[in-house]
């Protein structure tokens, strides 16, 4: 008698549990083998699904067979052709490459065009099988029954997603850990005007390298940059980005708020220098957008300049104390401000011009006597005992 391997398979882990289809399987074959007159040496078998053009790399059941039944030098034996493999370019393959197997319910001398024609029939019954899963499957969630993980707690799906993503991720820096020494060879190369090279054109030195992705295709810019972030890599980007500029420059504006273009540019540190022009139009939306935010400023109609900070800072000194004085407030700026006196008590005057419009009193008895930033109640103070004075008892 000659000697074979026999192979199992089922689909489902409960399948696989049962043992009932398995069990099923061997005496198929055994019955053939005693009628046929070869015994099956060794058993192999797979709880996986049939589908797919390359099953070996997930039945390692099935690909150990294959390579026992090449050096034994003998065939390879199934139940019924669906066990083998639901997918007809597999089965062309093992038959194009003068793979011996027999099936059991189709006997010893089945030729390739009927074999050929039951994968056919065994793929359109996978896809018919598909169909009706997928259809009963969704009348089910319509009805609200779970499946799968939806059945476990949420504590488990948690724990289960995590070390998916756990998975996933340590898959990802593995592939990327490979490639390292690429990366840094081209962080190495010179940028533009002598600074730090843009992740763009390193790309573009890999590709000139002809060192392709971890997907087979051309680098990219952004494509390198997560890489670079994945291996910790801190390359600084190729040009400066308007939210990096709008924090240095704000940053800059609150330690000095009468700084100017040309200060901004001398006091700013990072990889990339600050054009000047752009270091003006940066500081000015910062000054406009401080403007905006106090309603006396546009109330007053001041101007927005290197002195917008300090007239804020009056703004909010007059609002918590409309009786101070302009050395009281000049003050209250501080000696680094800058400010002179003169200067104070214009802002303080077009402040209480805007906030408090003069009396008729205030007008009739002068300047002199009602100096505008004097706190307005005292103005109308005298002018209301003057009326009652006037006013016959």
């Amino acid at each position: 008698m000659s000697d074979a391997i026999g192979y199992l398979r089922v689909s489902t882990q409960e399948q696989g549990r049962s043992g009932l289809g398995l069990a099923a399987q061997r005496a198929d074959i055994e019955t053939f083998g005693t009628r046929e007159g070869f015994t099956v040496r060794q058993w192999y078998q797979d709880i996986q699904t049939g589908a797919g053009k390359d099953p070996l790399l997930l039945r390692t059941g099935l690909a150990n067979a294959l390579k026992e039944a090449r050096t034994r030098r003998c065939p390879l034996v199934v139940s019924r052709l669906d066990r083998l493999s639901r997918n007809v370019h597999f089965i062309a393959g093992l038959l194009e490459h003068k793979v011996h197997f027999m099936v059991a319910a189709l006997g010893r001398d089945c030729d390739s065009f009927t074999l050929h024609i039951y994968a056919s029939l065994a793929e359109q019954e996978r896809k018919m099988i598909s169909e009706r899963i997928r259809a009963a499957a969704v009348i089910a969630k319509r009805r609200g029954q779970k499946f799968g993980l939806q059945l476990r707690s949420k504590a488990e799906q948690r724990r289960v997603s995590a070390l998916g993503r756990a998975v996933l991720i340590h898959e990802a820096n593995e592939r990327a850990e490979a490639y390292r020494a690429p990366l840094e060879w081209a962080f190495r190369q010179p940028g533009l005007d002598g600074g730090p090279i843009s992740f763009r054109a390193a790309a573009e030195a890999l590709n000139n390298r002809q060192i392709e992705s971890p997907t087979g295709q051309r680098w990219r810019g952004h494509a390198l940059q997560r890489m670079a972030r994945r291996l910790g890599l801190h390359h600084p980007l190729g040009y400066l980005t308007d939210a990096v500029v709008h924090a240095r420059v704000k940053a800059l504006w609150r330690q000095d708020p009468k700084c100017t273009p040309p200060q901004i540019v001398a006091r700013f540190k990072g990889d990339h220098p600050l054009g000047l022009e752009r270091a003006g139009v940066v500081l000015r939306k910062i000054r406009l957008a401080a403007a905006k935010r106090c309603s006396i400023y546009q109330r007053v109609g001041w101007p927005v300049d290197r002195w917008t900070a300090a007239r804020i800072r009056i703004a909010n000194i007059l609002k918590q104390h409309p009786e101070s004085t302009g050395r009281y407030v000049l003050e209250k700026l501080g000696p680094g401000r800058g400010a002179r006196l003169i200067w104070v008590w214009q802002v303080m005057s077009e402040y209480h011009r805007a906030c408090y419009a003069p009396t008729l009193y205030m007008r009739r008895k002068g300047r002199r006597f009602f100096p505008l930033w004097r706190s307005p109640k005292r103005t109308r103070r005298p002018h209301a005992n003057a009326m009652q004075r006037r006013t016959p008892q």
